[in-house]
């Protein structure tokens, strides 16, 4: 029978709880994400569109005229990303599109009838739902998330690149930041 040393003793219950302690947290982040993803499924299949544009069409509804290149960054999408999903979204009926009159490169955003009842219809579903729940955390755990969610995701691999979102040759130019865009 080996001998341990009182070191190896002491890491012995350290390991098993933070053994435990890792399943609790896979367990409530496995849960997160299955909750949400039921959440977005079922919108999603009520209404057809992807929850994407359920996202901005709140962000819309709550900032009419918003500047489609706020609605980039409040979404946290690339520009031509946003035009794209705007113009679907025009093309649904959702929303209509106009150029800002004192600033003709700007393009305002705004529900239509149409966006606004979807909107309604849809208030409180997935949209909205994690948001909700961040703010009805108390002060510490909100405090305990926001510090460690972001060490998280940073442990995470990218998302892979899909046909959806590869960037071409031809639209290289399109997507590649350059300093008179930003």
């Amino acid at each position: 029978m080996r001998n341990s040393t009182s070191a190896e003793a002491a890491q012995a219950p350290i390991s098993e709880e933070r053994e435990q302690l890792e399943a609790r947290a896979l367990r409530s982040a496995r849960a997160l994400v299955d909750r949400m993803r039921a959440l977005y499924r079922e919108l999603e299949e009520l209404t057809g569109a992807p929850i994407t544009m359920h996202r901005a069409l709140n962000v819309i509804g709550t900032s009419p005229g918003i500047q489609a290149s706020q609605l980039a960054s409040q979404l946290d999408m690339r520009r031509p990303a946003v035009s794209q999903l705007l113009k679907n979204m025009a093309a649904r009926g959702w929303v209509r599109r106009t150029r800002d009159e004192a600033d003709q490169r700007a393009v305002r955003v705004y529900l239509t009838s149409e966006g606004q009842r979807l909107v309604r219809a849809t208030a409180g579903r997935a949209v909205g739902t994690l948001h909700r729940a961040v703010q009805s955390l108390d002060a510490q755990s909100l405090e305990r998330l926001a510090s460690a969610l972001p060490a998280l995701v940073q442990s995470l691999p990218e998302a892979p690149v899909t046909a959806s979102r590869a960037v071409s040759p031809h639209r290289r130019s399109e997507r590649a930041p350059r300093a008179d865009r930003d």
